[in-house]
């Protein structure tokens, strides 16, 4: 989708990436009059994008949004929300010892389950009445393996293991137990998988943002941001003048190497957050979750929780959560793991109509460390220094991870960026 329709090359605001971060802040700013430009080296919605094969819908990588999060009420609030259900997870499978175990998250089922020693059955009931209201940010500074280092060997495990779920992150040795516990919160009050996958919300918001008058430029690459009196973006086709920048979605490294600007803030994160993922087009409908306990193992239906196949059809996510600085792991090995997790799940390599697999996939570009300060330590929007540049992404800003963070600061950003004009103009710049 392209929409050239700007008249010159002078815009209020040059947004370059358009990923969830750049098309909130894209949308953000264009609501508030100004004239705003989007840049993309290839199409819009990065890693939100969607891609389908015979009528199924492949995310990149199992995306869930969070009811909780930033993300999904900024698309209320505009008319956007997508379409989409929340998926069955009361009763689970876990792995654990090589094999398959059925835990159910209801008081009865946990008082007896033989997973957890009976101490450990009314400490995890206590934990899971307690969490929605725990304080968290006493845990700033905690890393979250001192802090499951003061459960039961099997709480801490079953721990482990939600941690996983709803951060993607597997570095608990640096992983900031604050920022962990969290994310658990807000993924125990819901999350949506989406109709049509995550692209259906990409074109909504690109659709609401050019009907505000914003301007998207496809498939040209933004080689460098020059600050100064006039800031400038220099892209593959034309150089693109501005009052200011937003640099949204890119990784720090990129977004060093585009402006020259060292990232305030960048030593507070880990590094990035990777999965191996295997996608599994199905010829029937396969239920039920599996996460691994021992193994940082995922398997969940995303189809037909959320439409994204053909009738009476099935499409299931697996994924291995990459443990942080992990080295030396092939494509053979974690394919493998993840084909056998698919058959230990009862999915028949006869029932597999085609399937797609995603080494060392980024989920997240990096994570809030316990020694960084967690989330609130992370870079801020004004982390370059350089007047009239922000950045937003899902290493940016005080608040939310993954979709939620990239969503809450690029409208952090747009607000600023905005700002910023204001107040050039307000001076006569």
């Amino acid at each position: 989708m392209t929409h050239e329709t700007a008249p010159t090359d002078h815009f209020d605001i040059v947004v370059v990436g358009g990923g969830i971060a750049g098309l909130v802040a894209a949308l953000s700013a264009a609501e508030r009059g100004t004239r705003v430009a989007i840049v993309d080296s290839t199409s819009l919605g990065g890693r939100a994008t969607t891609t389908v094969r015979d009528g199924y819908h492949y995310n990149v990588g199992p995306h869930a949004l969070y009811h909780a999060g930033h993300l999904l009420p900024f698309l209320k609030t505009r008319g956007l929300e997508p379409a989409g259900r929340e998926p069955a997870s009361k009763t689970i499978r876990i792995v654990r010892d090589g094999g398959l175990h059925e835990l159910t998250f209801s008081a009865i089922d946990l008082a007896r389950t033989r997973l957890l020693s009976p101490k450990s059955r009314m400490r995890v009931l206590a934990l899971l009445a307690k969490l929605p209201r725990m304080r968290t940010d006493q845990f700033v500074g905690t890393t979250w393996q001192e802090w499951l280092g003061n459960e039961p060997d099997d709480v801490a495990g079953l721990l482990r293991m939600l941690g996983r779920v709803a951060t993607y992150v597997n570095a608990p040795a640096t992983f900031d137990a604050s920022a962990a516990l969290t994310q658990i919160k807000a993924a125990l009050r819901g999350v949506r998988y989406l109709d049509g996958g995550w692209q259906t919300m990409v074109d909504s918001l690109a659709a609401a943002f050019v009907r505000r008058g914003g301007t998207v430029l496809e498939s040209r690459t933004a080689l460098a941001v020059h600050a100064g009196e006039r800031l400038t973006v220099d892209t593959s086709a034309a150089t693109l003048h501005a009052r200011a920048v937003i640099v949204a979605g890119l990784s720090p490294t990129a977004t060093v190497a585009l402006t020259g600007a060292e990232v305030a803030g960048i030593d507070h994160l880990g590094g990035a957050v990777r999965a191996a993922v295997l996608d599994l087009a199905l010829d029937r409908v396969h239920d039920g979750v599996v996460f691994g306990v021992d193994e940082p193992l995922y398997l969940s239906p995303h189809a037909p929780v959320a439409r994204l196949a053909p009738q009476s059809c099935g499409l299931v996510q697996l994924m291995r959560y990459v443990p942080d600085g992990e080295i030396g792991a092939t494509v053979a090995a974690d394919r493998g793991r993840l084909r056998l997790l698919a058959e230990q799940a009862g999915i028949l390599p006869e029932s597999v109509i085609h399937e797609r697999y995603l080494h060392r996939l980024v989920v997240a570009n990096g994570f809030p460390t316990a020694a960084g300060g967690g989330l609130a330590g992370r870079p801020s929007a004004t982390a370059l220094g350089l007047d009239g540049v922000f950045v937003a992404g899902d290493w940016v800003g005080p608040r939310h991870q993954l979709a939620d963070a990239s969503s809450s600061s690029g409208e952090a950003a747009a607000t600023l960026a905005v700002a910023h004009i204001a107040k050039r103009v307000g001076a006569g710049v």
